[in-house]
């Protein structure tokens, strides 16, 4: 099935206009934030701890908005959300201090976790699960098309003003309610057929499902690393402007876009198993080559094959939860969505750690710890995921 047929199931687009929106929003603060930041008072730290705010409410939050999607109706928690994703946004538009800038960090958090749960949920029920991989391949690339435009909107913007930057955001989660209250049909749930245990990760951490919550988690903390920590490194040492930096997350969205488009095929292919392999591998190894960059050509490369891995990752670590786990999906969801934020919790907390150390010890940092996954998870996979 092609990506255009999977597009064309009733449901889909609305749904994926509501990633799109999300992400958008996402985007478009990722040049702003650090400079917004350091222009509070902030200190790299404090940077990594605005960054991570984020990703805690989530991580708080996810599990239970994952049940409550199930019990009031995805399409509800998802226009509730979107609501409190706007709220957000206007909140960053009239603050003047940083301990309200985590208030407005931490909200968004919370209602993304709302709109990923329950965007999720419902691509899962109007997929089957042979055409799990390219729908889940489609998740990505529109995710990605959200972090292509707006980290460029957003540089750019803020030329004229921060605020500017902030108030778009907040009009289109408005427009996005519009179109998805008009247009998505929820379908009905499928039936749950997941063993209890499964869900209890908690207290079952023997259960094949952990190693897949570890591969999630990497992807998030491996991009909420760089979230915290490329902007200053490449003001510091490139005397990046925010519209400069908005071009990058720009090339970022745009590799991880062309390349969850192949991913999406190559997962039935190649199998999950090695194409995760393989994307941990080339994160290790981009993350290591971002400590000699110098100018635009030496930042981008290593940028490239770091995204490339972490787009690899993504898709295929999203379509062997699905497949493993197909029942009772909101709580399976849910904790995907936690160990996801817990990844990006961890990430920009320990890349700011080390950055304020040294800037080339939190590159370094990260990608020790990616490879040493990429060991464990070699090895163990091949036991408990086959």
């Amino acid at each position: 099935m092609s990506f255009r047929e999977i597009l064309s199931m009733p449901g889909m687009k609305p749904v994926l206009f509501s990633l799109f929106i999300a992400s958008l929003g996402f985007g478009i603060i990722l040049p702003i934030l650090p400079f917004y930041a350091l222009s509070l008072g902030a200190e790299p730290f404090q940077l990594g701890m605005l960054t991570a705010t984020f990703a805690l409410m989530s991580l708080i939050f996810a599990p239970f908005l994952g049940r409550l999607a199930e019990k009031k109706g995805r399409k509800n928690v998802i226009l509730v959300c979107m609501a409190g994703y706007a709220l957000s946004y206007l909140l960053f538009t009239f603050t003047n201090s940083l301990a309200m800038a985590f208030v407005a960090r931490g909200l968004q958090g919370f209602f993304t976790a709302g709109i990923m749960t329950a965007c999720v949920s419902l691509i899962t029920d109007m997929s089957s699960e042979s055409q799990r991989g390219k729908a889940m391949g489609l998740f990505g690339m529109t995710f990605s098309l959200g972090f292509i435009m707006g980290p460029a909107i957003g540089g750019f913007a803020a030329a004229i003003s921060v605020q500017t930057a902030f108030l778009l955001a907040a009009v289109l989660s408005i427009v996005g309610i519009a179109y998805v209250h008009s247009r998505l049909r929820e379908p009905p749930m499928k039936d749950a057929d997941i063993v209890q245990k499964e869900v209890s990760m908690l207290t079952h951490i023997s259960s094949p499902l952990l190693l897949i919550f570890m591969s999630v988690f990497m992807v998030t903390f491996m991009i909420g690393g760089m979230e915290a920590t490329l902007a200053l490194y490449t003001s510091e040492k490139l005397s990046f402007t925010s519209a400069e930096v908005g071009l990058i997350f720009t090339f970022i969205g745009s590799v991880v876009m062309i390349v969850q488009y192949l991913g999406g095929s190559l997962v039935n292919k190649v199998g999950e198993i090695r194409l995760i392999q393989l994307g941990l591998a080339l994160s290790g190894l981009g993350f290591f080559l971002l400590v000699f960059a110098s100018n635009w050509v030496s930042l981008l490369v290593p940028v490239a094959i770091f995204v490339t891995g972490n787009a690899i990752v993504f898709p295929s670590a999203n379509s062997l939860l699905s497949k493993k786990a197909t029942g009772d999906r909101g709580a399976v969801l849910g904790l995907a969505t936690s160990f996801r934020s817990l990844g990006q919790f961890v990430g920009p907390l320990l890349a700011g750690f080390l950055y304020g150390i040294n800037h080339s010890y939190a590159f370094l940092g990260l990608a020790v710890v990616i490879l040493v996954y990429f060991a464990v998870f070699s090895i163990i996979s091949m036991k408990k995921l086959k």
